[in-house]
């Protein structure tokens, strides 16, 4: 049966004054963006030889259970193709989209490329602790666990716990909505709206496609969504302003995008 995600953004983007100014450095924010990236990359490349070779973690609860009973899509793979395609298609684009032209209608673009920066850190630190959550705990997906018997060992079989697509794209969608709320971006609720909504879909095609229990998907989106709003506010925090400094004004432009699988 074919199913259908709608998903449909408004963003007000202000014509303003300057945004307003965070804390960073540059060399240090790209060289935590670019290591912690590169170890995630690395550890992916690496999961034949660190994944578990048996689940150390093998039986679902009840409410698990109860879940996929209630979740899981007949064509399960369909499901798994449609959250990659939210999370690291629909999702990122759209942020990059808002972030680059809300900063340039606030009167400073390049601001919109620090946005982005410090959007990328903290998924990437996200992304980070989920890598060593799923290397410990090794919990067997749920694929694994009702696949006929005699199919053969996946690496990936076996790293369930938690959920990486929830803890990116949760800690992508509230950093950047962290960020805009910073800046003082008018567009800073829809970013949140909007962020959160895909979020939480690609949470529920995970367990639709079988690829993860509820609990994971929980564990991600609890995980993606504090680093998302603490590494911004921790560790760029807004600038007090200065004194006179011009409020951004409110007579925003809309730009609007739809997608749908």
């Amino acid at each position: 049966m074919r199913r259908a995600l709608a998903l449909a953004l408004v963003v007000p983007l202000a014509a303003s004054a300057a945004p307003a100014e965070l804390h960073g450095d540059l060399a240090t924010d790209l060289a935590v963006t670019a290591t912690t990236a590169a170890a995630v990359v690395a550890s992916e490349l690496a999961k034949p030889a660190l994944a578990p070779e048996r689940c150390r973690w093998c039986e679902p609860g009840p409410v698990d259970e109860a879940a996929r009973e209630a979740l899981v899509w007949r064509a399960p793979a369909r499901a798994r193709r449609a959250s990659d395609v939210l999370a690291f298609g629909v999702l990122p684009a759209g942020v990059a989209l808002h972030q680059l032209l809300a900063a340039r209608h606030a009167g400073d673009a390049g601001k919109g490329l620090e946005d982005l920066l410090y959007v990328a850190q903290a998924t990437a630190i996200s992304a980070g602790l989920t890598q060593v959550a799923k290397y410990s705990a090794g919990r067997q997906r749920p694929l694994a666990h009702y696949a006929e018997p005699g199919r053969a060992h996946d690496p990936d079989d076996d790293l369930s716990f938690f959920s990486g697509h929830s803890s990116a794209a949760f800690a992508l969608a509230t950093s950047a909505g962290t960020v805009s709320s910073l800046r003082g971006y008018p567009s800073a609720p829809w970013v949140w709206a909007g962020g959160l909504g895909v979020a939480a879909a690609i949470g529920w095609l995970r367990m639709a496609g079988d690829a993860h229990w509820l609990t994971d998907v929980l564990a991600g989106a609890a995980v993606g969504t504090a680093v998302g709003i603490a590494v911004p506010r921790l560790a760029h925090g807004r600038e007090p302003a200065a004194a006179g400094a011009a409020q951004p004004a409110s007579v925003p432009p809309l730009l609007g995008f739809a997608a749908a699988f």
